[in-house]
């Protein structure tokens, strides 16, 4: 691939809209075109911290984990009352990606990971927000259950724990019952992998 245009952005200018939990940014800026005009551009940026993500498989039952919440953004969209999907979780300041995989992992699912895999990263909407995501597997057994899960109480979550057959849960994403698009693209790479053929 020919990667001979690279825009950069010169005279960029941040206004800080909103300053809460995240950050919300008006950012204008010009950037040059392939034929070498400058054009300026105003656009809105969500500053999110990096987050991880993880799809835990058991192969010798079949099985995978997965959680169900209420997502905003979801019900917002289409009023879609809550999602399945991977474990996730925000990073906190200056932890590793492993480090808050553990973490959320006992926190949501009350599951103790021992072999953790990353697979790789990947931006969750460029566009719109500076977030990235690691993307993780891990083999799991039942006696890797070692608390019930459910998340923080005291940052309001509540969380279903659910775990099911792969096979079922291939079914459902095939048709169209699984929106979430990490959870999607770990399903997929698993099942590409053969790895729990």
């Amino acid at each position: 691939m020919s990667h001979d245009h690279k825009p950069t952005p010169r005279g960029l200018d941040e206004t800080i809209l909103a300053d809460e939990k995240y950050s919300f940014s008006r950012l204008t800026y010009e950037l040059r075109r392939a034929d070498g005009r400058w054009e300026r551009h105003e656009r809105n940026l969500f500053r999110r911290p990096d987050a991880c993500v993880l799809l835990p498989y058991d192969p010798a039952r079949g099985q995978v984990l997965l959680t169900r919440q209420f997502r905003l953004g979801a019900f917002m969209n289409d009023r879609t009352p809550g999602l399945l999907e991977a474990c996730a979780g925000t990073l906190d300041p200056g932890e590793a990606p492993d480090a808050c995989m553990r973490r959320e992992a006992m926190e949501e699912m009350g599951l103790k990971v021992d072999e953790l895999r990353f697979l790789f990263e990947a931006f969750v909407s460029p566009a719109a927000t500076t977030e990235k995501l690691y993307f993780f597997i891990a083999p799991y057994s039942p006696d890797a259950r070692v608390a019930d899960g459910g998340g923080m109480e005291e940052e309001g979550e509540e969380i279903e724990v659910v775990e099911a057959a792969f096979a079922e849960v291939l079914r459902e994403a095939d048709a169209g019952a699984i929106r979430d698009g990490k959870t999607l693209t770990l399903l997929y790479w698993l099942k590409a992998s053969g790895m729990m053929d």
